[in-house]
């Protein structure tokens, strides 16, 4: 969706500041017609084409990032709502960038090994022993009664937020096929998706995803897995005229999404979803890659449609940081 034009209305006295934490910088993704891609994570860091960029703050809902000769002036109403990125260099080279996703950062909270544990809807157990089994206690503490066990692996839903208690951090969680509902310790849990090595939920027997495996046009749906170690994969398919097929992607929020589709001819488009069915990235044509950081966890969906009255075959590429 193209934004209308960014009013001049700027407030004096801008404070530069270095990449830190920026309570009021939403997360978003957008595309320039000049310097191309811009992204700001949850840290606040913008980056325009995967470079930092030097970025000042006028107000808590007004900013400037500035990279290689470009200005890019970013405001919003607050929690990413009504976001508008517009670009400015010399000569009266001006305009309006594209905005892809944006959303509100995130609340994480400290651990006391110094880490961030989001507040998440569900986390993986994370053991180092691939057959142990984490303690779940009724109380966020080591003297709280063992209530039962969890196998490592399993994917556990929050039943009741983190805490800090006794200089650790703690949440409460239940595994998601069921079963008791206590307290374990949040140094043995990790987001899910690829951040941790393949996606626990939906590994395969140790293999793992192999890149360059293919899906014919009689699959409709497609988990993508990647090889233990890696952070991406590329996979290959066709389809008949207008047909379509969706690809699921693990992934967690604050982590960063990539995807490019390749196709050998016009007509093929695609949407990326959110786990809760929103959309992240509405209907775009193959020239347009995505880089954005996400702030879901779960399953995410990537449905590519052949709008063509031919045959297309494809690649498409996966990456998750």
């Amino acid at each position: 969706m193209i934004r209308p034009c960014l009013l001049t209305a700027i407030a004096i006295g801008a404070t530069t500041v270095a990449p830190q934490a920026r309570a009021e910088m939403p997360i978003f993704a957008a595309t320039c017609p000049m310097g191309g891609n811009i992204d700001a994570d949850r840290t606040g860091t913008v980056r325009v084409g995967g470079l930092v960029a030097k970025v000042s703050e006028f107000n808590p809902k007004y900013y400037e990032a500035t990279h290689d000769g470009v200005t890019y002036s970013i405001s919003h109403d607050g929690g990413g709502q009504g976001l508008i990125v517009s670009f400015s260099a010399s000569g009266g080279r001006n305009g309006v960038c594209t905005v892809l996703s944006s959303g509100p950062v995130p609340a994480v909270t400290a651990t006391a090994e110094g880490g961030l544990l989001p507040e998440e809807d569900f986390f993986v157990v994370n053991l180092s022993a691939a057959d142990g089994s984490l303690n779940v206690r009724n109380a966020p503490r080591p003297s709280g009664d063992l209530l039962g066990t969890i196998p490592n692996g399993t994917n556990v839903i929050n039943q009741g937020g983190c805490t800090i208690s006794d200089g650790a951090q703690w949440c409460k969680v239940q595994a998601e096929g069921g079963g008791v509902t206590g307290w374990v310790a949040a140094r043995f849990l990790r987001l899910p998706g690829p951040a941790g090595g393949e996606d626990t939920a939906t590994a395969d027997d140790g293999g793992g995803a192999m890149a360059g495996s293919g899906a014919g046009s009689g699959a409709t749906n497609v988990r993508v897995r990647f090889t233990p170690g890696t952070t991406g994969a590329e996979l290959t398919g066709d389809l008949l005229p207008q047909q379509s097929r969706r690809y699921i992607l693990g992934a967690a929020n604050g982590q960063t999404l990539y995807f490019r589709l390749a196709a050998n001819g016009p007509g093929m488009t695609y949407v990326i979803y959110n786990p809760d069915g929103s959309v992240l990235l509405d209907e775009t044509g193959a020239a347009q890659e995505y880089r954005g950081q996400l702030w879901q966890s779960g399953d995410h969906f990537i449905d590519l449609y052949n709008t063509s009255n031919g045959a297309q075959s494809y690649n498409v590429i996966f990456g998750i940081e």
